[in-house]
């Protein structure tokens, strides 16, 4: 360990994770797995609460993370969940009642709560078990409701404007609980936005990616080859981006040595009609990601909307593709346009963007060897741990 770098040693965490996260196959999921083998890793002993869990999931959990505890809590999703002035995102992750008197004796030295959606358990048990809660936001999530709010039409926008309007009474809470350390914020820009909000420290640490996840690829010496899109096809932000795309971009881009292959969970019937129609290949709720990117040749994230970083991407660098996003896609992280990934506004910048990558296969190599590059330097995970250890009061 550098000499200068925070002890991890004797560091005991109660970490809160804010759903299942095993499969990782979603962009959240697959950052709430890293980060928590990145502490395992770092040497911080981990007991882990995952709500809504159960029987061979909780094992599918326990498998993933060797050497950590994990506990099953429970999740409420019911329609009740939304009838008060908490938000959704807070009451239906309910602390359980008498869950702290029987962790007490475990001698925890940080409470982490694993994204903000689980921040009020995290406040709460940090002040029962008299330690420091460390908050890991994805997003503001006031500002993403407010965003799927503008974004949809009358009347689901209405309960999206109130989510947003919810969820701004609670992060004033949050922001002002003095149980918490540390905000450690996984964007740039969120990062700031969250430090003028509150009195409280704010670091800006960028997404979790463990070294052995990073694997090479052979590269395709041809043109053409596969566009691939991967992420949750239930998010609005994925459906709107890549239903954009495959209206807007693909038609100009389909030809025999090219093919559109889109990836992901809980895809809704009518987009994987029209993706089909579009000339797609669509697979739904597939196992595991790593044998879509390994077969991929340019990966493209279209979104135009959104909040916080998109994993997907730095998965698909990490994995040796070259990417392709627009301008809300490049947020959260100092990647560089033309060095790091191509990023393009607009139907016709983008089309031209993946066309070049389609044509050139040399191009298209020395772009993803940049960005992996890029993802395996700046994103180590046990350094990432070391600074949220370092934010921890004194012990």
């Amino acid at each position: 360990m550098h000499p200068e770098a925070p002890d991890t040693r004797g560091q005991r965490w109660l970490a809160i994770a804010e759903e299942a996260f095993v499969p990782a196959d979603a962009g959240g999921r697959v950052e709430s797995l890293n980060q928590l083998r990145a502490a395992l890793a770092a040497g911080v002993a981990l007991h882990v609460l995952v709500p809504g869990v159960d029987g061979a999931e909780l094992a599918a959990h326990r498998a993933a993370l060797p050497g950590a505890v994990v506990t099953a809590i429970p999740r409420r999703t019911g329609p009740l969940s939304h009838l008060s002035l908490t938000p959704y995102l807070f009451a239906s992750r309910p602390l359980p009642a008498g869950l702290a008197d029987g962790l007490r004796g475990e001698g925890f030295t940080a409470v982490l709560a694993v994204s903000f959606r689980v921040a009020h358990l995290a406040v709460a048990l940090a002040e029962e078990l008299d330690v420091p809660a460390v908050v890991r936001p994805h997003n503001v999530e006031s500002a993403y409701f407010d965003q799927l709010a503008r974004s949809s039409r009358f009347p689901r926008n209405l309960p999206y404007a109130a989510e947003a309007w919810k969820l701004r009474r609670a992060e004033a809470a949050v922001h002002a609980a003095p149980r918490i350390a540390v905000f450690a914020e996984i964007a740039e820009e969120e990062a700031a936005v969250r430090a003028a909000a509150t009195s409280t420290p704010v670091i800006h640490v960028p997404p979790f990616l463990p070294p052995q996840e990073a694997a090479t690829r052979a590269p395709r010496t041809e043109p053409g080859g596969t566009v691939l899109f991967l992420g949750a096809l239930d998010n609005a932000n994925n459906s709107d981006g890549i239903a954009w795309f495959a209206r807007r971009c693909w038609p100009d881009l389909r030809r025999p040595d090219a093919e559109l292959n889109v990836v992901g969970r809980r895809a809704p019937a009518a987009l994987v009609a029209e993706l089909e129609a579009a000339g797609a290949r669509v697979t739904v709720d597939a196992p595991e990601a790593a044998s879509h990117l390994a077969a991929a040749d340019v990966f493209v994230n279209p979104v135009r909307n959104g909040a916080g970083i998109n994993i997907k991407m730095i998965e698909a660098m990490a994995a040796g593709l070259p990417v392709v996003t627009t301008p809300v896609g490049a947020r959260g992280l100092h990647w560089r346009d033309g060095e790091h990934l191509l990023v393009a506004d607009g139907p016709a910048a983008f089309t031209a963007a993946v066309r070049a990558l389609l044509d050139d296969p040399e191009r298209r190599a020395a772009l993803a060897g940049a960005g992996r590059r890029f993802v395996t330097d700046e994103l180590d995970g046990v350094a990432q741990i070391r600074r949220l250890v370092g934010a921890l009061p004194a012990r």
